[in-house]
């Protein structure tokens, strides 16, 4: 399932490539553009193989090459005249060490100062803006000033997770470009073609909800996928075995004490998936569930229950996770979780 421009490396988001490649092509292209999408749906790569063909050296109607010096470059992150700021590479160049969470003033008004130079070898000069969304109040009303009077040869790229967390004032200057999840057989198709087993590349592409990049992360680290197996083992069995479940909740409650949080938040994590799988098939919509390997397992608990007991389970899993980012004492939260849990009939 490739895109519509064959120059252009990417799976799926038709509609965005042959807006964009149309742009390059005719050369009337706006000054801002924002890419939105969950993580992993490819916005960055898709961002990235933009910006080689704005840079391109060859003729408009076969950029990006791919093989240009320009392209390449941009591909290794290292053409002088595209800058790039992320929380990432913030917080790599803070000599302070800070552990910060927002993009600060100080990187955006560094950020204007590189792009005021005029390009050193192509006819733009690209500043990409990745985790726009986590711009600090300060840093959006620095960032305002330069869309709002862009120098001539200058092209803002921005990307970020949700449309809705960029200001308006910010989103309605840039061109939207939103790229949603890819249908679960495409994914699971790209992942074959790389030599991933048909049954494995169907699990990987469905518990990755049709994001690509995560999908192809997942099915070269079978360590995670393993990790993962096991998880999804460990929670069924607490919902196949009420009796046995506050005993489970109760080891998760002592390893969060351990400094395990990470890993019991990840047994919530696929806790609150299996019962919204519960959920879905219980409510008619089998198609829609993530863990379609164990989907016989998930079934029959999903004939334990109503819908509404169903929907109790999952809140009570959900708000768990929310109290224990709150700080609240883990034993009482997941014993908490656990009794809400609907009995077995």
């Amino acid at each position: 399932m490739t895109a519509t421009s064959p120059n252009w490396p990417v799976v799926g988001h038709e509609m965005a490539v042959e807006l964009l490649a149309r742009a390059v092509r005719s050369g009337q292209i706006a000054h801002a553009y924002l890419f939105a999408g969950p993580e992993g749906v490819g916005r960055r790569t898709l961002a990235r193989i933009f910006t080689q063909a704005l840079l391109c050296t060859a003729a408009p109607a076969s950029r990006p090459c791919g093989t240009c010096s320009a392209c390449r470059r941009v591909a290794r992150g290292i053409h002088p005249d595209v800058s790039t700021v992320s929380l990432e590479n913030q917080a790599a160049d803070d000599t302070r060490n800070r552990k910060n969470t927002r993009i600060s003033i100080e990187t955006i008004r560094e950020l204007r100062a590189s792009i005021a130079l005029r390009p050193l070898e192509a006819d733009w000069r690209v500043a990409v803006i990745e985790d726009v969304d986590l711009l600090s109040r300060d840093a959006f009303d620095a960032l305002l000033k330069t869309l709002e009077e862009p120098p001539p040869f200058v092209i803002l790229v921005l990307i970020a997770t949700e449309q809705d967390a960029v200001p308006d004032t910010i989103r309605s200057r840039c061109h939207p470009i939103v790229l949603e999840p890819l249908p679960r057989q495409a994914v699971a198709r790209v992942l074959e073609e790389r030599g991933v087993d048909a049954a494995e590349a169907a699990v990987v592409a469905s518990i990755t909800r049709g994001r690509l990049g995560h999908a192809l992360v997942l099915a070269g680290d079978q360590g995670a996928l393993t990790a993962r197996r096991v998880a999804l083992d460990g929670a069924i069995e607490m919902l196949e075995r009420p009796l046995s479940a506050l005993g489970s909740a109760r080891r998760m409650a002592d390893a969060y004490r351990r400094g395990q949080r990470a890993q019991v938040e990840q047994q919530l994590d696929v806790l609150v998936g299996v019962w919204r799988d519960v959920l879905l098939i219980a409510g008619g919509y089998p198609d829609g569930i993530v863990n379609a390997d164990v989907r016989e397992r998930v079934a029959a608990l999903a004939g334990r229950w109503s819908v509404r007991e169903i929907q109790r389970g999952l809140a009570a899993t959900h708000e768990a996770l929310l109290d224990l980012a709150a700080n609240a004492q883990p034993r009482l939260v997941l014993d908490a979780m656990v009794t809400q849990w609907p009995r077995t009939r």
